[in-house]
């Protein structure tokens, strides 16, 4: 690492498909989870596949228990209602929250209903304010994913500085991402595992603002059998305008 590099101020940005808690024991525990999360010493996480006070999760608000497990401030939004409560998605962030709205995703083919939360951040330190955008993609329809992914691109491709996390459910080949790549950089390029062991390599973090965000290091790290996913971590250098 150059002096350069060490001097600049870092983001660790993690994105995890957490399957409501449940690993693939069929246990369900936030434990390991926040475990997981707690190792890697993330600065803003990105969650996918929530539940709050759902029956099958015994009525547990997970994103404030996650919060609790990780001591990092929380902000949920949902997609449907499901079971009793609420299932959505999660972000876990350590700087000041300036605002935080969910927004709906177009659903062509009527099938779950996707959103995006977006975050705006004003961190305490030499990072600049920037967007946090957490998503979670369709899976079946691909009619849908590319909607999703224009709606994306369309409505947040200038903002700049962006970092956007999720399950894309999309391989680096697809269409979906490819929109995505018109915009904004993937972090994750250079991870060709899957992260999903039935899917692929479906989860990323991807980077607005061209030439002011460095990738100093990213991986899909290893799960313990917490989840389906590997949850996905980069450690990015602004290297743009101070401020």
């Amino acid at each position: 690492m150059t002096v350069e590099i060490a001097n600049q101020p870092q983001l660790r940005v993690l994105t995890f498909n957490i399957h409501h808690g449940e690993g693939n024991d069929g246990i369900i525990d936030l434990n390991r989870i926040a475990a997981i999360i707690n190792n890697v010493k993330p600065d803003l996480v990105a969650i996918q596949e929530v539940d709050k006070n759902v029956k099958r999760t015994e009525n547990v608000d997970q994103p404030d228990l996650l919060g609790q497990l990780t001591g990092m401030n929380v902000a949920f939004g949902k997609a449907v209602d499901f079971d009793g409560g609420e299932y959505g998605q999660a972000l876990l962030y350590r700087f000041p929250l300036d605002s935080f709205e969910t927004i709906s995703l177009p659903n062509p083919a009527n099938n779950e209903q996707r959103v995006a939360l977006v975050g705006k951040f004003v961190p305490e330190n030499d990072l600049p304010p920037f967007t946090f955008i957490g998503t979670h993609l369709e899976f079946e329809s691909k009619e849908c994913q590319i909607a999703q992914a224009e709606k994306l691109k369309n409505q947040f491709g200038t903002t700049t500085p962006l970092i956007l996390a999720g399950d894309l459910n999309a391989t680096p080949q697809s269409a979906a991402i490819d929109i995505l790549r018109t915009n904004w950089d993937d972090a994750t390029a250079k991870i060709t595992e899957p992260t999903c062991e039935e899917d692929g390599k479906i989860d990323y973090i991807m980077y607005g603002g061209r030439n002011q965000w460095q990738v100093i290091s990213t991986q899909a790290l290893n799960n313990g059998g917490a989840s389906d996913h590997k949850p996905v971590l980069a450690v990015l250098s602004w290297r743009g305008e101070k401020y």
